[in-house]
C-alpha cells in the first residue's frame, strides 16, 4: 500500500513537472505577429503578468506568476514597452518581462541641427497606440526645452536648451517623456566638455552659455574641421573690438531653415540674434555645437584676423583689413561667376535617331537641309552658280 502510494506520489509529480515544462515553452499565438504591451510606473510583478493575461500574451496566470518568482524577475522588471511575437512561449515572454527588455528608439542629434530638427525625430520614434500623432509629441518636445523649471533645474542660463543637447545617437526607452529625453542628451554634453572647460572659459572671460552660443556659430559657419580655430578667433577678436559679428547663421535663426540660404534681405531681420543688428553674441545658441567647435570657442587660433569669405570649394579666405577682405570677396564672386559660366557651356546631350530623322524631314521640307555625304564635283558647281 504504501509502495504505491509512493509510485502515484511520484507519476503525479511527473505528469505535473511534465504538464508545467510544456505550458512554459508552449508557443502562444497571437492575431497579429506582434504585440506590444506598456508597463506603467508603479505596476507590481503581478498586476504586469495579469495585464499580459488580458491583452491575450499569456494563457494563464498562475503557472506563469510562480515561475517568474521563482526566477526572481519580479525584483528585475522595469517600466517601459514591450514587444512580444507571436510564436513566443510563455517562459521567454515572462523572461522578456522579467528581465526589463523594453522596446528603444533612437534618435540621433546631428551637429548643426536645432532643437526643431531634434523634436521633429523624436515625435517620429516615439509615436504609440496611445500617441499616434508625432506633431503632439514635438510640440511637447519643443515645450519642455523652453520650460524654465526644466532649465533651472538643469542650471542652463540660456533661453531654451537650443546649442545644449550633445550630438550622439541616442537609444532610449520608447514613451520617454520629453523632460527625460532632455535631461539625459544635456547630461551627455557635459560630460563631454573639456575637463578644464570652467578655467579656460573663465580665462576667455565667457559663461558656459557663451561658450555654448559661440561654438554653435563656429559650427554653422565651418565646413572644414581644420577652420574652426581661425573662425573661432575672428569673432573672438571681433568682440574685443566691440565690432557685430555679422555672422551669416544668425541672421536667419528662428526665421526659415538653413537649408534655404541666407540672401541680401536675410541679413536685415530684426531678431536678437540677427549679429548684422546687435552687437555681442546673441542672447544662446542657433544649433548644436560638436566637441571640436566646443574645444574651438574655449581656444581660438592666435591669429588677428577679422574677417573670412567663402572660397567657393567648403574652405575660406581669411584678412586681417578690409581692403583684404574686399579682394577676397571679389575673388569668390569671379569664382561664382566662372563656375556660373562654365555651366551654361554644357553642350546638349546629342539628338536620339528618331530625332534626328525628325529634323531631317522638316528641313527637306523647307529645303534647308543638308546631307553629310560628299558632294560631287558636279553637283557644287551648280550649287556655286545658284
Amino acid at each position: 500500500m504504501k509502495k504505491k502510494l509512493i509510485i502515484s506520489t511520484l507519476v503525479s509529480g511527473l505528469l505535473f513537472f511534465a504538464y508545467f515544462y510544456i505550458e512554459l515553452r508552449m508557443p502562444v499565438r497571437f492575431a497579429k505577429d506582434e504585440v506590444e504591451v506598456y508597463i506603467a510606473k508603479g505596476t507590481s510583478f503581478k498586476g504586469a503578468v495579469n495585464k499580459l493575461v488580458n491583452e491575450g500574451v499569456l494563457r494563464r496566470f498562475s503557472l506563469i506568476y510562480f515561475a517568474g518568482k521563482f526566477k526572481g524577475f519580479d525584483r528585475r522588471m522595469k517600466v517601459g514597452f514591450y514587444k512580444f511575437k507571436s510564436g513566443q512561449s510563455p517562459l521567454s515572454i515572462i523572461e522578456t518581462l522579467g528581465l526589463g527588455d523594453t522596446v528603444k528608439i533612437k534618435v540621433s542629434v546631428v551637429p548643426g541641427e536645432t532643437l526643431r530638427d531634434i523634436a521633429r525625430k523624436f515625435g517620429e520614434v516615439n509615436k504609440t497606440e496611445e500617441i499616434k500623432d508625432s506633431t503632439k509629441l514635438s510640440e511637447d518636445f519643443l515645450k519642455q526645452s523652453n520650460d524654465t523649471d526644466l532649465l533651472k533645474s538643469l542650471n542652463v542660463k540660456a533661453p531654451s536648451l537650443e546649442g545644449y543637447l550633445y550630438p550622439d545617437t541616442y537609444v532610449i526607452e520608447k514613451g520617454i517623456s520629453s523632460k527625460d529625453a532632455l535631461n539625459t542628451m544635456v547630461s551627455n554634453l557635459r560630460k563631454h566638455y573639456p575637463p578644464d572647460f570652467k578655467e579656460k572659459a573663465s580665462a576667455i572671460g565667457m559663461t558656459e552659455n557663451q561658450v555654448l552660443t559661440l561654438a554653435s556659430i563656429i559650427e554653422k559657419e565651418a565646413k572644414l574641421d581644420s577652420e574652426r580655430f581661425q573662425i573661432s578667433a575672428v569673432y573672438q577678436n571681433r568682440l574685443k573690438m566691440q565690432m557685430q559679428l555679422q555672422a551669416d547663421p544668425t541672421a536667419i535663426y528662428g526665421v526659415k531653415s538653413y537649408k534655404e540660404g541666407v540672401t541680401k534681405s536675410d541679413l536685415k531681420n530684426v531678431t536678437p540674434y540677427n549679429t548684422y543688428k546687435i552687437y555681442g553674441l546673441p542672447p544662446g545658441p542657433i544649433a548644436m555645437p560638436n566637441q571640436r567647435s566646443i574645444q574651438a570657442a574655449l581656444e581660438p587660433a592666435d591669429v588677428p584676423y577679422l574677417y573670412f569669405v567663402a572660397k567657393g570649394d567648403g574652405s575660406h579666405r581669411f584678412s586681417e583689413t578690409y581692403e583684404e577682405h574686399l579682394i577676397n570677396v571679389d575673388k569668390y564672386r569671379n569664382t561664382i561667376n566662372k563656375s556660373a559660366a562654365e555651366a551654361t557651356q554644357i553642350e546638349p546631350a546629342p539628338d536620339t535617331k528618331k530625332q534626328q530623322h525628325m529634323k531631317i524631314t522638316k528641313k527637306r521640307k523647307t529645303g534647308k537641309v543638308h546631307s553629310k555625304k560628299k558632294i560631287s564635283k558636279k553637283s557644287a558647281h551648280k550649287r556655286k552658280r545658284r
